[in-house]
């Protein structure tokens, strides 16, 4: 009998850093591009 053991904790996790990788990403673009960020806190290295 087969059977695929999943751990159903460790995917939502994986799902939620690819989530939260993939909004990084857009970050880091917006501010390479110049885009302005709605306070200074949240572009505090320009």
């Amino acid at each position: 009998m087969a059977s695929i053991l999943t751990n159903t904790s460790a995917m939502v996790a994986l799902q939620n850093l690819r989530t939260i990788n993939s909004n990084l990403v857009e970050a880091q673009n917006q501010i390479s591009t110049g885009k302005k960020i709605s306070s200074a806190t949240d572009n505090s290295t320009v």
